[in-house]
């Protein structure tokens, strides 16, 4: 594998995790599919227990990995938008396609969390940015959708500040067209923290929309579980389906097979 990091022009670091090329025994897996992983953390901070352990997984599943260390407290969010930075990072990886040996069109983020919320933000908004910034794929781990009702508080206050405009425009149910790109999206019932009711509401405004997506609601599983084993403190055996059901859809869509 190789790993490298790299600043993007506002000081965001973007890693990148590659796997080891073996075109010379089986070309057609010269480029790969990627994955974008965006940590959760309610905008406070990036939990390491969805980076490493999210890109050992999906690495051993045959993708490329990248994480995308994206701002997070109100000082940082006020000089740095994380939706913008994410656009910048899906941009700045297909720019350099060869060097990451990934498909430009069989790029995917993978939020958990209020990394779903960026993840989703960027998929609902991504015309602000244009077509190099759109994502192939949104996967959304527990995410945070609204700033209403349901929202998880402290994801709210750092990324609006309390502001009513940025409160209408990351309520993120309210912005969901045709134009967003396929969707799958997890939960638990017993998730107290964000509350499994923002998935709903995506999901209705995923139906409404036309959209093409997937979901799981699994009853057991607290908040965070990222890949639901004993080593990242979250042992939900039933949960930790997850991972083969997203890279099942994920295979399908990107016409991708190890």
């Amino acid at each position: 594998m190789e790993y490298n990091e790299f600043k993007l022009g506002d000081g965001t670091v973007l890693k990148s995790y590659i796997r080891e090329d073996l075109s010379y025994k089986c070309d057609s897996h010269r480029l790969r599919p990627g994955i974008i992983v965006l940590p959760g953390g309610g905008y406070e901070y990036l939990s390491p227990r969805e980076s490493e352990p999210i890109v050992l997984e999906f690495l051993s599943r045959g993708y490329n990995l990248f994480v995308v260390e994206y701002a997070v407290t109100k000082e940082e969010i006020k000089n740095k938008e994380p939706e913008r930075e994410v656009a910048e990072a899906i941009s700045f990886i297909r720019k350099n396609k060869d060097r990451f040996r990934v498909k430009e069109d069989n790029l995917a983020l993978m939020g958990f969390s209020a990394g779903g919320h960026a993840a989703l933000s960027l998929g609902v908004h991504w015309e602000k940015y244009g077509e190099s910034s759109r994502p192939d794929a949104l996967v959304l781990s527990y995410p945070v959708v609204t700033m209403g009702e349901w929202t998880h508080e402290g994801s709210r206050d750092n990324l609006t500040r309390g502001e009513k405009e940025r409160i209408e425009y990351f309520s993120l149910e309210n912005h969901v067209t045709a134009s967003i790109p396929p969707t799958f999206v997890w939960h638990t019932t017993e998730d107290k923290s964000v509350p499994p009711m923002n998935t709903i509401m995506l999901l209705e405004a995923l139906e409404k929309a036309g959209a093409y997506y997937e979901y799981h609601i699994f009853t057991k599983g607290k908040h965070g579980l990222s890949t639901c084993r004993k080593d990242v403190g979250s042992p939900e055996k039933r949960a930790e389906n997850w991972m083969d059901l997203a890279d099942s859809w994920l295979s399908e869509l990107f016409s991708f097979q190890m």
